[in-house]
């Protein structure tokens, strides 16, 4: 009955949604070399080419119908203000794995244990730490869920580590929060960067406090001052962290 309902709802709501009238040239121009291109390559996509018209019609009408009247988003709405599926990003059933927690049709945060699902049209079977393994839950897989996917952990020593790039002696060197079992750190969230420039030389930039505004380290033309200001920053940054500095350098081209 929920199923049926919630179709129901959509479709009330749709037909509530007034249709642009035709007459765009642009667009009917647009669609009608569509149509003519995929009727060479297959004459039977003609009715899909309509159905996507229709698509794209009535959802151009909702979005005039939006602005018409001034109203938020379903993303943004809140309150009471149904949403007619138009931005409605939550992930479907088929989704789910080991880990995940989504809300339940008991309408409370349970965590899959389980995920079975016997073809990719069948419906997804779940158990939780709620339903516990004798029991579980039998959703359709286009269903769409409040859940939120568990974080990835990696295993391995919080350290600090220092990174240089090899491809030229001008090349960035960077300390980086990261574990000692991952090669190939992601700096886009490094601590402390140094950088070399025709106009300034070696710079060595970071945030003692890991906010607030940026501490420079001007190094000239030596690359070894910046390569120990650079540790010396890290090691700054350890301390505050309760973590230790990787005696390595890892070097990467």
């Amino acid at each position: 009955m929920t199923d049926i309902d919630d179709w129901s709802r959509r479709y009330e709501a749709n037909q509530r949604v007034p249709y642009l009238p035709d007459g765009d040239y642009d667009f009917d121009h647009a669609m009608t070399e569509l149509r003519a291109a995929v009727a060479e390559i297959d004459p039977n996509a003609a009715g899909a080419i309509s159905s996507v018209l229709r698509i794209l019609r009535h959802r151009r009408g909702l979005a005039a119908e939006v602005l018409r009247k001034r109203e938020p988003t379903c993303l943004s709405c809140g309150g009471e203000k149904k949403c007619l599926g138009c931005d409605d990003v939550r992930p479907e059933a088929e989704k789910l794995d080991e880990g995940w927690r989504f809300m339940s049709p008991l309408d409370r945060w349970e965590t899959v244990t389980r995920v079975q699902q016997d073809s990719d049209y069948a419906p997804v079977r779940v158990w939780t730490d709620a339903t516990g393994p004798d029991y579980s839950w039998l959703i359709p897989r286009w269903r769409k869920l409040h859940a939120v996917a568990p974080a990835l952990r990696w295993q391995g020593t919080p350290e600090i580590r220092l990174f240089e790039y090899a491809y030229a002696p001008s090349a960035p060197m960077y300390a980086i929060a990261t574990l000692d079992t991952i090669h190939r750190p992601d700096i886009e969230h490094h601590l402390v960067e140094a950088r070399y420039s025709r106009e300034d030389g070696w710079r060595v930039v970071h945030r003692p406090d890991g906010g607030g505004e940026p501490v420079v380290v001007d190094c000239g033309r030596s690359k070894a001052k910046a390569r120990t200001a650079l540790k010396a920053a890290a090691r700054q940054h350890a301390k505050a962290l309760g973590v230790k500095v990787s005696p390595h350098r890892e070097v990467s081209s």
